[in-house]
């Protein structure tokens, strides 16, 4: 049984976004100020800005602890040959008798396997290596947030954007941290704006004070790598710039609702291999300098989709206000798609900006406005005391940092918990797995859930957790092992090791 991995460059696989539902337009009319001459032009977008995720080629500057750097490959012949010496140990160590062959293969690392529908007179308890130690879990750490998130705040929960305008004729927008404000939702946006008789504004400001300011998680590294966004209260695109590179080696949008600003032709430049030219294609850049310019690259994109269509923008782009109170009301957007819905995207393909702003949301609703770090990691221990589970090691929500810590044991509490909702995760390509990855250097961490076909609504439960130099593949060949030993032929009396 082969799974791939979600962990490491599963971390910048962006789902395209699906056609989104009919907006809900509701707001006030315009005030004379802000209409003006002119038919406005409606804005389409065929590609979704989340699109799929093409890196620089020179993207570098990766640190330990994140992904892996990339190198220059050494000779195929020769790299062939270490892959496949490492599978054949891999293979043959995992033919050794249980349980010497997960003891063999895990080493230092933990192994736990539980039947939470066992019977009374039955062990739930099916197999447990260094339960109680505790190891950096990676990625894996997303089903704890996904998992609080829907107990705070509720699997129908939808996010959302508000839009105003004040007597000076300025456009406010008011961020609430949406972890999917993509271009198409902000293209719908204008559009609802349009068609309630917008035609001219002044300044565009933007209130983030839904956050605390300047949010850096740890973990975050400052590299133009997509995984590693900063987060915000308005964050369009995931924090990150999308763009194509023509033929002709001119920058130029990659669709209809996604711009091309200042900073997106700044990064393109910045980022182009020296000595030569960005080869043609789409590209995804994240906005590395500060969390001050990811903020303003939202206001520029929402500026640009202003005026394709139509509205005559006069002012500028304005960071730090919050909305006056005695702003006029015009519309608030509300996103397309669920709380339920964008849980399966974050954790397809493990998106670290989406899970964090879950995280700092829950905090805020949990303890007041703005949020923090400290308000998030309090709102989900919180969760997990609720239901009676041990309170790991947590500094941020995504599993990019590497202080963040959780053993086996408490792992396979968070399992039994999420385990009605494990359908959002990953499937194993046969069905018979489903699963979430954990990828760092030094660290491969595989949890989830094994379908018995005999009862497949009561699957066993399984954690892994390596951390330190172990050869790739490790992480699945135990689950190989714990699969073929639980389901595929399960042992007479198997009970706790």
């Amino acid at each position: 049984m082969v799974i791939g991995s979600n962990g490491g460059k599963g971390h910048f696989r962006l789902l395209v976004a699906t056609v989104f539902a009919v907006l809900l337009a509701a707001g006030t009319s315009i005030p004379a100020s802000a209409q003006g001459a002119g038919a406005s032009k409606k804005v389409t977008g065929t590609a979704a800005a989340s699109g799929q995720v093409l890196t620089a080629a020179n993207q570098a500057g990766r640190k330990k602890g994140q992904q892996q750097q990339n190198k220059k490959p050494p000779a195929r012949r020769r790299t062939s040959g270490k892959k496949n010496q490492a599978a054949s140990i891999l293979d043959e160590t995992a033919k050794l008798p249980w349980p010497e062959n997960v003891v063999k293969l895990a080493g230092a690392g933990a192994v736990m396997v539980m039947d939470n529908h066992a019977g009374k007179n039955e062990p739930k308890e099916l197999y447990s290596l260094n339960p109680d130690k505790m190891y950096v879990p990676a990625s894996i750490l997303k089903l704890v947030t996904a998992a609080a998130s829907m107990d705070i705040l509720g699997a129908d929960y939808r996010f959302q954007t508000d839009f105003a305008l004040d007597d000076e004729g300025g456009l406010w927008v008011k961020g609430y941290g949406d972890p999917f404000l993509v271009s198409e939702e902000l293209c719908r946006a204008v559009d609802a704006l349009v068609g309630l008789g917008l035609r001219k504004i002044g300044n565009i400001h933007l209130d983030t004070s839904y956050f605390e300011p300047g949010l850096v998680l740890d973990g975050t590294t400052h590299t133009v790598n997509p995984y590693d966004a900063f987060n915000g209260a308005l964050g369009v695109n995931f924090n990150t710039v999308n763009f194509l590179i023509d033929k002709q080696g001119r920058v130029v949008e990659s669709n209809a609702c996604t711009p091309v600003t200042s900073i997106t032709a700044d990064l393109a430049e910045k980022n182009k291999p020296k000595k030569k030219s960005m080869r043609a294609g789409e590209y995804r850049l994240n906005i590395s300098e500060s969390p001050q310019m990811a903020e303003e690259q939202s206001g520029l994109h929402i500026r640009g989709l202003l005026e394709k269509a139509g509205v005559e923008v006069t002012g500028e782009v304005v960071l730090g206000g919050v909305l006056p109170d005695d702003a006029t009301p015009l519309y608030s957007h509300v996103n397309s798609r669920s709380l339920e819905q964008m849980l399966v995207d974050l954790l397809e393909h493990s998106n670290n900006f989406m899970t964090n702003q879950l995280f700092l949301i829950m905090g805020a609703e949990a303890y007041g406005a703005p949020a923090t770090v400290e308000k998030g990691r309090m709102a989900v221990l919180d969760y997990l005391d609720r239901q009676g589970l041990s309170k790991l090691v947590l500094v941020e929500g995504s599993g990019l940092s590497r202080n963040n810590f959780i053993s086996a044991r408490q792992m396979l509490e968070v399992l039994t918990v999420f385990e009605p909702n494990r359908f959002l995760t990953r499937t194993s390509k046969d069905g018979s797995v489903f699963y979430k990855t954990g990828t760092m250097i030094d660290i491969q961490t595989l949890v989830g859930y094994i379908t018995r076909p005999d009862r497949p609504d009561e699957p066993l439960s399984f954690v892994i957790l390596l951390n330190g130099a172990y050869a790739p593949g490790t992480r699945e060949k135990i689950l190989d092992v714990l699969k073929a030993h639980f389901v595929d032929e399960p042992a007479a009396g198997t009970g706790k090791s």
